[in-house]
């Protein structure tokens, strides 16, 4: 069975039509192609799909064995259970994700979630910074990576890498919603690592914070943008507004917790 024939097979018992299983992703005409065999369909639009319908995207693909080249599929996972907070379903997917270095950064991860970064492995820890040494160009996953494990490095470290990412990705209207909200979720995470230093870097600080404003303000970023807004408030004293902010940042999360039907 491809892809296609089980999207198909799984709408067909879910009592959909085409365009009723794909609203707002893709086309009725593109899927009944996808269906057929006779175009693949992008993992994010797949992920999309199946959050729609309450869906698990690695059940979905067990059945087709190697899946390396849908390494996105397990880091949206992931990304989802860690704001859900759940650690159990976090090892899960960890357990099932084909790719070591994917697999060992979802442990990390892990270990954030249960306050145990300081135990993490430092052989893993060297391991997950190499792959930044060579690095010629950031993509989704190298960006996807960095999100997750920038509490490892040293501030001084840090700032290189993040610097990278700000001077070499500014063409925003170029990148799809997925990379931007990489960008926006780096840009938050380092604008609140600065915010913790014993002395704190405002030239760091302000610029994160520029980088965050640029950033296109699409659904998908509202919470690191705002989130961004809210420690920036208690940074400057401004806790009426930062009070204001928290209002609706915990709307915003149990929007993005509530299943999707």
């Amino acid at each position: 069975m491809t892809i296609g024939e089980k999207l198909k097979a799984l709408r067909l018992s879910l009592g959909l039509n085409k365009k009723e299983f794909a609203h707002g992703i893709i086309n009725s005409s593109y899927l009944a192609s996808i269906e057929k065999g006779e175009s693949e369909i992008r993992a994010i639009d797949l992920i999309e799909i199946l959050q729609q319908h309450n869906l698990s995207i690695i059940s979905f693909l067990v059945d087709f064995g190697d899946v390396k080249s849908n390494l996105a599929v397990y880091e949206h996972e992931a990304d989802n259970a860690f704001f859900a907070q759940d650690t159990q379903r976090l090892i899960q997917i960890g357990d099932l994700c084909p790719n070591t270095l994917i697999k060992e950064v979802i442990q990390l991860m892990v270990a954030k979630l249960d306050g145990n970064l300081a135990d993490f492995p430092k052989d893993i820890q060297t391991k997950i910074k190499k792959i930044f040494w060579k690095i010629e160009k950031w993509d989704i996953n190298s960006l996807w990576i960095l999100s997750n494990v920038m509490e490892i490095y040293s501030f001084d470290d840090l700032e290189g890498l993040v610097h990278s990412v700000f001077h070499n990705l500014v063409y925003f209207s170029d990148y799809e919603d997925e990379t931007i909200k990489l960008l926006a979720t780096i840009t938050y995470n380092y604008l609140r690592i600065c915010l913790t230093q014993v002395r704190v870097n405002e030239q760091e600080v302000k610029k994160a914070s520029l980088y965050l404003r640029k950033i296109p303000s699409i659904p998908a970023v509202a919470y690191e943008k705002m989130k961004g807004d809210y420690i920036l408030a208690l940074h400057y004293s401004y806790y009426t507004t930062a009070e204001e902010i928290d209002k609706v940042l915990k709307k915003v999360r149990e929007d993005e917790l509530r299943p999707k039907n």
